[in-house]
């Protein structure tokens, strides 16, 4: 995932102890062991044979009882999108059952009863959704505070054509760029606005590369293949939003609104 600054164009060994030895001067003074007297000569002298006796083979080694093998914990997987998002509220809750939607009567989803989204998530026919609603995610979701799990009121987008206005960026001295920064505010990865956050912007890689008239702009219009896989450094959020596959609508004035 590209980070916002680079779309501006801004990584035994064991000690034996010592054998206790006995010096010559500790003998001194030790009186010499009483001598054996000779056994009488005899024709045949018998000497006294010092029997071995083996030593007894060690006992065989019990192979120690192997620890009942544990499954390895797997992390757990992110929810795939759906092949076919959802198009009416049945659909929706049946892939989403935790969500808080109605459905209006011209097929709009109404989310947590404040956010509009029209559309069916299709290429010819985008999801089209508010910065209102992909900011929201701040509320329930923020790593380092512990909240790290994404609510269904974004993750029901994730996979889904989408259509969004905001401001842009292009990345500088590219003459033929096809990635662009899409914001809520305006800023020129400078001195211009207010630099972005995690939750409003998002990461556009286009199908084909942006025009110059499309350069030239600060505000527009952008569809594509919208993803929502956040980027962690730690417990910090770096990135949340993709879109891929994407287009770039006719440049707008800058002065529009979202």
């Amino acid at each position: 995932m590209l980070s916002l600054v680079v779309m501006m164009g801004l990584h035994v060994s064991l000690a034996a102890e010592p054998a206790a030895m006995t010096s010559p001067e500790a003998n001194r003074g030790v009186p010499a062991p009483a001598q054996v007297a000779a056994e009488p000569a005899s024709s045949q002298t018998t000497q006294a044979k010092t029997e071995t006796t083996p030593a007894a083979a060690p006992a065989a080694a019990t192979p120690a009882a192997k620890p009942e093998a544990k499954p390895e914990a797997k992390p757990e997987e992110a929810k795939k999108p759906a092949a076919n998002p959802p198009a009416t509220l049945a659909e929706l809750k049946e892939q989403f059952p935790t969500i808080k939607a109605t459905q209006k009567d011209d097929g709009t989803f109404v989310i947590d009863e404040k956010f509009a989204v029209t559309g069916k998530g299709t290429t010819d026919n985008p999801y089209v959704v508010t910065w209102e609603h992909l900011v929201s995610v701040s509320e329930l979701y923020d790593p380092k505070r512990g909240q790290k799990k994404l609510p269904d009121r974004v993750m029901f987008l994730d996979g889904a054509y989408v259509t969004i206005t905001g401001y842009v960026a292009f990345p500088l001295y590219v003459s033929e760029p096809k990635e662009l920064l899409c914001m809520l505010n305006q800023w020129d990865g400078c001195c211009i606005g207010v630099p972005p956050t995690p939750y409003d912007a998002i990461e556009v890689k286009l199908k084909d590369s942006a025009t110059k008239e499309q350069r030239m702009t600060t505000f527009g219009t952008v569809s594509g293949k919208l993803f929502v896989k956040p980027y962690l450094v730690g417990d910090w959020l770096v990135g949340l939003y993709l879109m891929e596959e994407a287009s770039m609508g006719k440049p707008k004035p800058s002065n529009a609104g979202t």
